[in-house]
């Protein structure tokens, strides 16, 4: 490349003046900080997309595991009835009078029941036998039923779950849950039946909350709708040919996928999971629109910012380069719009920095804060207390509350521990979930042991309820470990570590309780 530092080269020709190299000095900066914005905000929407879709991901795993532990535990407590019934029932001649004992036996087993319709025993005939309804029709028989007909031509004595069918007694919508029961000989005697109110299953899945938009399902395993939130009775028992999920489903006992509902052709993320005992599985599907919902709102915001910043820096550089005899007015004018990115970018480092639930540090910035108060302590040979904390029992408070109330919960007991803090080195972060971390440089074990102990009485004094714990309100466990400049497990990992085998005997001991881990010798 030719050398300009002279107005003319040495061939003679005519070399661009320096006096134009600022312009473009100038002009290259605003270019490259434009794409760099454009490029920063790209980076951010994609990284808070990832995050609101993970966050989904997790919250349907958790929803769809719910659901399928609670529904098996009423059909496996369905499955346990009908073959002690049906223990019961081999004992005896299939005759009315010699079943009659029976009635009350069932009539006190389906009053403890509240998910139970009725039971039934049906002959050979299809005939009812013995029943737990109040009246019963002098021509009622049962012989047509689907689930009849199967046990008649099929030896397996195992219990059958079949779609949804209306009572021909009540005119309510029922699952039939049936067994076989044979004679001394092995050969068909009849049915026993036990049927569960479709209205107290979608009673239970309607205490879910899966947004306006979305679905909770339970399936038979061959893909056959039992029933479904929203509710439709003209949807129950249907079977969806070519139904995308079905392939995910037969191939895997739990799963995430994307699908278009081919019931209303709604786009979810939907969790499935296949009861543990049961011929069963439950889909819970969230609309992706709501999902995004959130995120499209801060996206919107966010690139409308992005433009806005983009058009003054352009606006800018147009009035810079249009002439020489503002050039001192612009370059003032740039220095601002550089000073107002720096100070955004601090404002983004700080808000990077601090987790976005509670407001206190995040994993991260505690990462770096306590190397750094490491360091010190190993420099001067000061002491340093690391304090874990958990909250007591907050899986159960999730469950029982709702994952909103366990946000607020977080939020609270954040507020108390912080209120703990006294001196302005201490620091608190959350380290994860419902686990936070303390950082007491200059503090032994004794004071670190009050420290931790006027936390957990802050967090006690706000009297949050919580059923699942024995101390009836939301209390927090301390795990304390102490080092000094001798010590020879000073690292980072050796404190968390002593810390974590301390929290983990105060939850042992009972939870609700501060214990110092045993100090490291030097």
């Amino acid at each position: 490349m030719k050398s300009i530092n002279a107005g003319v080269a040495h061939d003679g020709q005519s070399m661009p003046s320096p006096v134009g190299r600022p312009f473009l000095a100038a002009g290259v900066f605003i270019a490259l900080l434009t794409v760099v914005l454009i490029a920063t905000n790209v980076w951010l929407a994609s990284r808070t997309y990832d995050a609101a879709w993970s966050q989904t991901t997790k919250t349907s795993r958790n929803l769809a595991h719910s659901v399928a532990n609670q529904l098996d535990s009423v059909f496996s407590e369905v499955d346990r009835l009908l073959n002690t019934l049906g223990y019961m029932l081999e004992q005896r001649d299939m005759t009315p009078a010699d079943l009659e004992p029976l009635q009350p036996i069932m009539v006190t087993h389906l009053s403890r029941a509240e998910y139970m319709h009725g039971l039934f025993v049906y002959g050979d005939d299809g005939r009812w036998l013995v029943h737990t309804q109040p009246v019963q029709s002098r021509q009622a028989n049962n012989s047509d039923r689907e689930y009849f007909i199967a046990h008649r031509e099929s030896r397996s004595t195992r219990v059958l779950i079949s779609k949804p069918v209306q009572s021909r007694s009540t005119g309510e919508w029922i699952i039939p849950v049936s067994k076989r029961i044979e004679d001394a000989e092995g050969r068909f005697a009849g049915v026993l039946l036990a049927t569960v109110r479709v209205d107290y299953i979608v009673k239970l899945l309607n205490g879910f909350d899966i947004g306006q938009k979305g679905a909770i399902s339970l399936s038979l395993a061959d893909g056959k709708l039992l029933l479904r939130r929203p509710y439709a009775a003209e949807e129950l028992g249907q079977y969806f040919a070519n139904n995308p999920l079905m392939s995910a489903v037969n191939s895997a006992r739990a799963g995430m996928v994307r699908i278009t509902s081919p019931i209303d052709r709604v786009k979810r993320l939907a969790a499935f999971e296949h009861l543990p005992n049961n011929p069963l599985f439950v889909t819970v599907a969230l609309s992706e629109e709501e999902i995004l919902a959130e995120w499209r709102s801060a996206a919107h915001v966010q690139f409308a910012c992005m433009l806005l910043v983009v058009s003054i820096i352009g606006v800018s550089s147009w009035y810079v380069l249009r002439s020489m005899k503002l050039r001192q007015t612009s370059d003032r004018a740039l220095r601002s719009a550089h000073e107002q990115i720096v100070l955004a970018n601090a404002q983004l480092a700080e808000l990077a920095e601090h987790d976005s639930l509670t407001g206190i540090l995040n994993r991260r910035a505690f990462d770096h804060r306590f190397e750094d108060i490491l360091g010190q302590a190993r420099r001067y040979g000061r002491p340093v207390s690391v304090v874990l904390f958990d909250v007591d029992h907050f899986k159960s408070y999730n469950d029982n509350y709702g994952h909103p109330a366990g946000d607020d919960c977080l939020r609270q007991v954040a507020a108390a521990l912080s209120s703990a803090m006294r001196r302005p080195g201490d620091v608190l972060a959350r380290y994860g979930g419902e686990e936070f971390v303390a950082i007491l440089p200059d503090t032994p074990a004794d004071g670190a042991r009050a420290v931790a102990n006027a936390a957990r009485l802050e967090v006690a004094r706000l009297l949050l309820r919580h059923e699942a714990s024995a101390d009836g309100i939301v209390t927090v466990s301390a795990g304390i470990a102490s080092a000094h400049a001798a010590s020879v497990d000073l690292t980072s990992a050796g404190l968390i570590g002593q810390a974590d085998k301390a929290l983990y005997r105060a939850k042992h001991e009972g939870r609700n309780r501060v214990v110092v881990a045993e100090t490291p010798q030097g």
